[in-house]
């Protein structure tokens, strides 16, 4: 049985409001270990408009909104996809995060995220046990 995104995935993405610092937001990123590697920009309806790495936010001007940084197209997968064909997917659109949305008309917000380094390190691990 393959290794599905659903068996790699980390529930509970953080997030915060657009108009928030870059500054603001890395400081909670970073309090958040490795939960904190990617933030969920909400605009002020609270609907996901964006995202940005940690990387990239500490790259960034800390006094900067976010919401002028963000990447506003969230890189999305289905949690049913095999977690190799997902690694794929984050190959080819050069991310290393895709997100899980919920499904609820008109309240895209993030539900889980999965991360390529987190897929990498799992089929190393199921590769090495059938060796």
């Amino acid at each position: 049985m393959p290794l599905l995104v659903r068996d790699v995935m980390t529930i509970g993405v953080p997030v915060c409001r657009d108009s928030e610092t870059c500054g603001e937001v890395l400081a909670r990123l970073q309090s958040e270990g490795a939960r904190g590697e990617v933030v969920v920009a909400l605009d002020e309806d609270g609907m996901a408009c964006g995202w940005m790495s940690r990387e990239r936010i500490a790259e960034a001007d800390s006094t900067r909104a976010i919401g002028e940084m963000m990447e506003e197209d969230i890189p999305t997968v289905s949690p049913s996809i095999p977690a190799e064909a997902a690694a794929q997917l984050m190959r080819d659109r050069g991310v290393d995060h895709l997100f899980l949305m919920h499904d609820w008309p008109g309240e895209p917000r993030p539900s889980a995220v999965i991360s390529l380094k987190d897929i990498e390190k799992r089929l190393e691990g199921s590769h090495a046990d059938h060796s």
